[in-house]
C-alpha cells in the first residue's frame, strides 16, 4: 500500500510542478502557442518543384525593357536557371512567425472568376513584401494563381517587384529600380510553360 501512495505523491507533485511552470508571464511577442502562420512561398515552391520533378518540358522565356524590344529564347525545364526565379520569390517570404501580426489579412470570393482568394497587406512601411494574394479555385481547392508586390528602399535606388505565378502557365517578374541618378529601369521576364 505504501508504494502506491509514495507513486500518488509524485505523480500529484509532478502534476502541481508543470501546472506552475505553465503559468509563468507570457511576452506579448510570444507566438509560442499560436498554431498556423501566413502562407509560405518557400513550401508552395517545394510542393510545385516535388511534383513536376523530372518531367520535361518547353519553355518560351521573353525579356522586355523598358517597353522597348523585347527578346525571346526557347529552354526546357532542366536547362532553365531556376535559381534566380526562386530568389525572387523567396525574397517576399512572410511565414515565419516573426511577421505574424505585420500584415492585413482579408478574404473574398470573386464570382467571375470563381476563386477564393486570400490577401496580405503589409501594414509596416518598412517590410520588403507589400502585397501577397492566393486565389484558390473554388471547387477544386488548387492555386490558380499567385500575385505578389516587393518594395525595397535605399538611399541610392527604390526597387518594386512584381511577381505572377499561374501554375504550370506562366511565371512573370516585373522589376522597376528607380535610381537616386539616371533613368528608370522597367524589366520585365516572362516565362511561358509550352505543355
Amino acid at each position: 500500500m505504501i508504494p502506491k501512495l509514495r507513486y500518488l505523491a509524485i505523480c500529484l507533485a509532478t502534476l502541481v510542478i508543470t501546472s506552475f511552470s505553465a503559468c509563468k508571464e507570457k511576452k506579448a511577442d510570444d507566438f509560442s502557442d499560436i498554431k498556423g502562420n501566413y502562407f509560405s512561398i518557400r513550401h508552395y515552391a517545394l510542393d510545385q518543384w516535388n511534383m513536376y520533378y523530372g518531367e520535361p518540358f518547353l519553355i518560351l522565356k521573353t525579356v522586355r525593357v523598358n517597353k522597348g524590344k523585347y527578346d525571346s529564347s526557347y529552354t526546357t525545364s532542366d536547362t532553365l536557371n531556376w535559381g534566380n526565379i526562386f530568389r525572387e520569390f523567396f525574397a517576399t517570404e512572410i511565414s515565419d512567425r516573426s511577421y505574424l501580426g505585420k500584415y492585413k489579412f482579408t478574404q473574398f470570393d470573386d464570382e467571375q472568376d470563381e476563386t477564393h482568394n486570400f490577401f496580405y497587406e503589409a501594414i509596416e512601411e518598412d517590410l520588403y513584401t507589400r502585397k501577397l494574394l492566393i486565389a484558390i479555385d473554388r471547387y477544386t481547392k488548387k492555386v490558380t494563381g499567385i500575385y505578389i508586390e516587393g518594395r525595397e528602399h535605399s538611399i541610392f535606388d527604390d526597387r518594386l517587384v512584381k511577381l505572377y505565378y499561374k501554375p504550370m502557365k506562366r511565371i512573370q517578374i516585373q522589376v522597376t529600380e528607380t535610381p537616386m541618378f539616371g533613368e528608370k529601369v522597367h524589366t520585365v521576364t516572362e516565362y511561358e510553360f509550352m505543355r
